[in-house]
């Protein structure tokens, strides 16, 4: 039953990330820096679930494409948060971690982790600087006092939808490969968790890019 449960939430939540894709389509002519750098890692995550079905149906294994998947995400992400804390973190420091992050990821895939495995590494310290910049994001709207109705603005529903998501993912990305070997049960219940937080992430993606006409201040 919990393996059914799973592989229903795995496959059907790229339904989900419809929404925002359509909404963005929609709203293009609104679309801020960050949010343009949001439709970009929209359509790059629907042009992944289509290859990692493909990969997956023609090689019954689509974990080698999530190892390049993980570096492009992470650059794209990372471009988002760049264009809003820009003037708030040293604009080098995106470059350099895009940089780091892109050779720590292929010295993975060489040395430790193969192409054919879970990229646990990559993927957990992603989470971590994730959860960083979302923290630093909340903080700057704290301090600056820029936004004035935040239930309105683009910004936090995206930047909340990427907290939790990262930050409730972080457990499984970081011991993904154990939990496999360990349970297999508790391992499926765990992607099965994965599942709903990437959902209620291009949900919460969605709800931004729909109050893409409140235009924000100059950053």
């Amino acid at each position: 039953m919990l393996v059914k449960i799973t592989t229903w939430l795995v496959t059907y939540v790229s339904v989900v990330l419809l929404f925002p894709v359509a909404i963005a389509v929609y709203r293009k002519k609104h679309l801020t820096k960050e949010l343009k750098a949001i439709a970009v890692y929209l359509c790059f995550a629907l042009f992944s679930e289509v290859v990692s079905i493909v990969t997956a149906e023609l090689l019954n294994n689509n974990l080698p494409f999530l190892h390049f998947y993980t570096i492009i995400e992470f650059a794209i992400i990372s471009w988002f948060y760049k264009t809003y804390l820009q003037n708030f973190i040293p604009e080098g420091v995106f470059y350099v971690a895009i940089a780091l992050f892109t050779v720590l990821a292929v010295l993975n895939f060489i040395y430790v982790q193969p192409l054919t495995g879970f990229n646990t590494y990559p993927r957990g310290l992603e989470s971590i600087i994730f959860v960083f910049f979302a923290l630093a994001t909340y903080y700057k709207m704290i301090q600056t006092l820029e936004i004035i109705y935040i239930e309105k603005s683009p910004l936090f529903w995206i930047n909340a939808g990427f907290l939790f998501y990262f930050a409730g993912s972080l457990f499984l990305f970081v011991l993904g490969n154990l939990l496999l070997r360990m349970d297999l049960r508790l391992s499926m219940l765990s992607w099965a968790i994965h599942a709903c937080l990437l959902g209620l992430t291009y949900i919460f993606i969605a709800i931004g890019l729909w109050y893409s006409p409140q235009q924000q201040e100059p950053h």
